[in-house]
Order: C-alpha cells, then structure tokens, then sequence
C-alpha cells in the first residue's frame, strides 16, 4: 500500500533504456543543452511511442528498423528540439523503448553509425 511521501508510479510504465554507451551520452548531452524538451519527449514516448505528430514519426526505409539484442525492432525518431533528435526502438513484448541515438544536432550532421 502506497504512504505519504511514496514516489507515484507511472499508469502506464515503458521502461525506457540506452542501446549503447554512445546513446547514453548522446542523452547527457541533449539533457545539458535542453532539460525540459528531454523531459517533455520522455513523457510523450513513454505515454504513446506510436503517436505520429510533428516531433514524432517512424524512420523509414533502412533506418525504419534496427537490431537491439538480436532483435529487430521499428525505430522512431522524436525531435526533442531544432537539432537534437532521440532515435529509439520498440519492443512490445518487454514494454521496452531502446534509446538507439541521442544527439544534439541533426543525424545527417553527425555520425550515423547504423
């Protein structure tokens, strides 16, 4: 039973984990420059992370897919701000969202890798 000063629980939980090192520091950078769109792209992907609107769509042709731990998954994109972006992968069967890159400018500025 939950008591004063216990931390509420999200309604809804996907757990939202880095794919690798590089992911997780692209994060911490994107938090530095922009902590509140980072907060506000959590939220929107954890609530709905197949909701297409302006910030948030599915990556197409090559990129549209991606390998996480042997699996292939959709990969999405979320423009947390002009330039940064958050390509993350879908895993239904373990409500998992892999943070596959982070960055704080445009992928086609930076190293792709995959």
């Amino acid at each position: 039973m939950a008591g004063r000063g216990d931390e509420v629980p999200r309604p809804n939980p996907w757990r939202v984990r880095f794919a690798d090192r590089r992911a997780a520091e692209g994060w911490t950078h994107l938090l530095a420059q922009a902590p509140e769109n980072l907060d506000r792209a959590r939220v929107a992907l954890t609530s709905d992370p197949r909701r297409v609107d302006c910030r948030q769509h599915p990556l197409k042709g090559v990129l549209g897919i991606v390998k996480v731990a042997g699996a292939a998954l959709e990969q999405w994109q979320y423009e947390a701000t002009s330039g940064g972006r958050l390509w993350y992968a879908i895993d239904d069967g373990e409500r998992t969202l892999w943070i596959t890159r982070a960055g704080t400018g445009h992928p086609k500025q930076t190293d792709q890798r995959r």
